[in-house]
């Protein structure tokens, strides 16, 4: 069996041979790990570190608040969580909603910016989170007066469903809706999209940043 050392050489030699002349943030989805596991692939080149579970990861921030990780909030928020995610996390992936963006600018510290994502339900699902694509532009006009966060771009999580051959053409539809948009919005450079079954192609595609849980630590218990 392969070890997380192991595992991080062989998806960040993929993520090299995938991308093209944009740099590609590979953030560890540590959610269901042990901090002891984080450690170890913090150790092994990994510093950006992504949460599902509010309550699960404060513990996480608490035990390796020495280490010089960046944290990403990647799970659903709810309000009563808004002010320990603003104040335990270095990005936030999920926003789709203005009361939760107004409630984590509310929270953030006043010697801390907020990177923060619109997410986007690309395939329309009932049970999934995030806004249309035809939303996002008034989406953005909303959020265009808070101050401590900073809305760098776009994030979907595609139905696992969908074959790897259609999930080229979603790739694309955002790519495509993120290059229109950053000419109004010029801090719109990240697109967060590829997980575990289909990096590589969001990274050729035009991805910027890749979530990636059981490629480096293997199956969640």
């Amino acid at each position: 069996m392969e070890s997380i050392k192991e595992k991080i050489k062989i998806v960040q030699s993929k993520i090299d041979a995938s991308k093209t002349d944009k740099n590609v943030k590979l953030v560890a989805v540590s959610k269901k790990k042990s901090w002891q596991e984080i450690s170890e692939a913090y150790e092994n080149g990994i510093s950006d570190f992504g949460e599902n579970y509010l309550q699960e990861s404060l513990e996480k921030i608490s035990k390796l608040k020495d280490l010089k990780i960046n944290w990403h909030f990647i799970g659903n928020i709810q309000s009563n969580k808004c002010e320990e995610i603003a104040k335990n996390f270095d990005w936030v992936h999920t926003i789709d909603r203005l009361k939760i963006a107004k409630l984590i600018d509310k929270y953030c510290p006043d010697d801390k910016c907020i990177k923060c994502l619109i997410q986007i339900n690309i395939d329309n699902e009932e049970s999934k989170s995030g806004i249309r694509v035809e939303e996002v532009e008034n989406f953005l006009n909303e959020l265009s007066d808070l101050k401590k966060i900073k809305i760098c771009g776009l994030m979907i999580i595609p139905n696992p469903n969908v074959a790897l051959s259609d999930l080229q053409q979603t790739f694309k539809k955002i790519k495509m809706l993120a290059d229109r948009l950053i000419e109004n919005y010029e801090n719109l450079t990240e697109i967060s999209m590829g997980m575990s079954r289909d990096f590589e192609l969001a990274i050729k595609e035009g991805s910027t940043i890749v979530r990636l849980g059981e490629t480096i630590f293997g199956a969640r218990n």
